[in-house]
């Protein structure tokens, strides 16, 4: 992010750190303030010589400005005797180098390359000891979390994504379309697109890109390996009922160009040239945001992520950006402390403010999403609350293999050409091998 929301993000952050330095008691040791109202027993006494924790951020979005607005700035302020290393380059690499990281930032979805890697360490005897109220996160991110591995808790989420469905209503305008509304299902979706698909004035326009078949079936809950027999499960309905609708799209008159296929999220955030956009909020709003910074507006509003007629008001799964110590870090205490900071209100205010969901359960958090920008005053906030989440389906260890072999469909299809039995045949004899490899290694 540059120019207006770093200037933003950073007013924010010197803001809500001088409220937090007034309005608080004093926190001792253990992250606790001293509240003679509702003093709690604790065991989490930390000692406070000065440490370095090794940090590395895991696939998941963190801008060097958020770096040191939500991490570095606030740990001066709150535990001057913890220092953050941020780590860069591939994990792999880093670990095999001795350069292990203490606490990772990560989300529920990527937990299984980790646990590959014996990272995840188990917070419950953190969580005990320094009397951490996991009550006041979303309980499906707890019970995300806790599913990772059954009778743990391998992480600590801080905030919350959830999908919606952008759209550019210049084009609608422009082709004299009525706007999108809460509540449609995606053969109202197609319909439009078939509209809104078009050349004119040399411009070729995009009604909308599905962008990935894994997004459409979070609803369902639908695990990408069965956890009974270990087999893929790839070759299923709901998947047909899925690249059926991709099919559709890619058959759109002037849809498939050459060897483009797929056009977001840059043709709607940076081109303007796509009119809907369903994606995970927190990815394509700051994306918004940022070509909003550059001088690139566009007038857009969101409504609730769209549905098949069986996954009505059902939103995706829960999905959350979470805190892993490792195992075998000489410093597990002050790493939780950085977790305990993470999901304090006011750092869960000044995240939530800036464009990130909060974790956290209380609405007056919620209600604040993204307000720190004047554009985001007139938009449908509510779109982003309204569909709950739905449990996280049972993870394996394969599951971002069976992803990218799901995902490469579009390109058998609207390339290839291939038809959607022959794709979801290979699809589950490519993804039944995968996994085969993956056990005798």
């Amino acid at each position: 992010m540059r120019k207006q929301i770093k200037g933003t993000i950073m007013m924010l952050a010197v803001a809500a750190l001088a409220f937090s330095g007034c309005s608080q008691a004093k926190p001792d040791s253990s992250g606790q303030a001293a509240d003679s109202g509702k003093k709690q027993e604790s065991t989490f006494k930390v000692p406070t010589d000065p440490v370095t924790l090794k940090f590395y951020v895991n696939v998941t979005r963190l801008s060097d400005l958020e770096y040191q607005s939500l991490f570095v700035e606030p740990l001066k302020k709150k535990y001057p005797y913890i220092t953050l290393q941020k780590l860069e380059g591939k994990l792999d690499d880093l670990i095999a180098g001795g350069d292990t990281p203490d606490l990772i930032m990560s989300d529920n979805d990527w937990h299984m390359p980790l646990k590959q890697l014996n990272l995840p360490s188990d917070l419950t005897d953190l969580i005990k000891r320094s009397n951490f109220d996991l009550s006041q996160i979303e309980p499906a991110l707890v019970k995300a979390v806790q599913n990772l591995e059954p009778g743990q808790m391998q992480g600590i989420p801080f905030n919350l994504n959830t999908g919606a469905m952008f759209y550019n209503k210049d084009l609608f305008d422009k082709f004299g379309i009525p706007y999108m509304k809460d509540d449609m299902l995606w053969s109202d979706v197609l319909q439009l697109s078939k509209r809104l698909t078009r050349e004119e004035d040399g411009t070729q326009y995009i009604g909308w890109d599905p962008r990935f078949p894994d997004h459409l079936v979070s609803p369902y809950s639908q695990p990408f390996v069965d956890p009974k027999t270990g087999k893929a499960l790839v070759d299923i309905p709901v998947y047909h009922k899925i690249l059926d609708l991709f099919d559709q799209v890619y058959m759109q008159p002037g849809y498939v160009k050459g060897k483009t296929y797929t056009y977001g999220p840059g043709g709607f955030t940076d081109k303007h040239i796509q009119a809907m956009q369903a994606d995970w909020v927190g990815k394509l709003i700051s994306d918004i945001l940022q070509q909003e910074a550059d001088g690139n507006k566009m007038n857009w509003d969101m409504v609730t992520e769209p549905r098949f007629e069986d996954t009505l008001k059902k939103g995706r799964h829960a999905l959350g950006d979470i805190l892993v110590i490792s195992n075998g870090s000489k410093y597990r205490d002050q790493a939780f402390q950085v977790i305990q900071m993470m999901t304090s209100k006011d750092l869960q205010i000044e995240l939530t403010r800036t464009g990130r969901l909060t974790a956290l359960t209380d609405p007056s958090i919620k209600a604040q999403f993204a307000q720190a920008f004047p554009s985001m005053k007139d938009k449908n906030i509510q779109a982003v609350y309204k569909y709950p989440p739905v449990p996280t389906p049972t993870p394996n260890i394969a599951d971002k293999e069976v992803q990218t072999i799901i995902r490469a469909f579009r390109k058998e299809m609207a390339l290839n050409k291939k038809d959607i039995n022959t794709v979801l045949r290979e699809g589950q004899e490519a993804a039944d091998k995968k996994i085969e490899e993956m056990k005798a290694q």
